[in-house]
């Protein structure tokens, strides 16, 4: 037979742990509860054309093949951006007012499937207007921006959805740039840049409706450089 303090202090243990059951008593050998671990950033591979949903044309999927080197890209599903997502942030930014060119314009980033994946493209598309101040004579109409790392094309955008007007137009810019780091293995690519973000450019002012496409051609090849 059992001390009485001993077997006391045991029945009223087990007593607590009934009664404390539902808040999770558990033995000391136990250990703490698991954690179920956080979601990670999910990525899959697709066609280059699908890469960014929308924004690239049959000619500018060609061209972001050659530049990227391989068909399929990695793509982060939390960052897919595609034409739908570009043209509601270009809205807003014309909406801003004043403050259009602060306005964030998601971009879309694609990694070529290539030795250690290293090759990456950056498709972005900037906003601003004349509520931001006057433009110069060489920021209306189209435009084409040639570099060595990146191209891009620049238009003015008339159009109901957005509000821009003939006097104030949203003026849009598309830019394709080559992240790659090694760049001096890329030489003469520059016009595969300006293909993709002419493809950008012209699906967004189809996107946003803008009147004549904003004076866009159908290709890049029409462009006045």
């Amino acid at each position: 037979m059992g001390q009485p303090g001993i077997r006391t202090a045991r029945i009223g243990g087990f007593a607590m742990c009934l009664a404390l059951a539902a808040a999770g008593c558990s033995s000391p050998d136990s250990g703490p509860k698991k954690t179920a671990p956080e979601s990670a950033t999910t990525s899959v591979t697709v066609e280059v054309a699908d890469a960014c949903p929308g924004l690239l044309s049959a000619a500018g999927a060609e061209a972001l093949k050659r530049v990227l080197q391989s068909s399929a890209v990695m793509r982060d599903e939390a960052q897919a951006v595609g034409v739908a997502a570009t043209g509601k942030a270009l809205e807003a930014a014309y909406k801003a007012g004043p403050k259009v060119r602060e306005a964030a314009v998601p971009s879309c980033t694609v990694t070529g499937q290539v030795g250690g994946g290293d090759r990456m493209g950056e498709i972005r598309l900037t906003a601003d207007s004349g509520k931001a101040g006057p433009p110069r004579p060489d920021q209306v109409g189209v435009r084409v921006l040639p570099g060595e790392k990146e191209a891009g094309v620049s238009f003015d955008c008339v159009s109901t959805r957005v509000g821009s007007t003939t006097d104030v137009p949203l003026r849009i810019t598309g830019v394709f740039a080559n992240r790659w780091q090694k760049l001096e293995s890329d030489s003469g690519l520059a016009d595969e840049y300006l293909v993709v973000a002419h493809s950008a450019a012209l699906a967004v002012s189809r996107e946003l409706g803008c009147a004549n496409n904003g004076g866009l051609p159908a290709a890049a090849g029409e462009l006045d450089r």
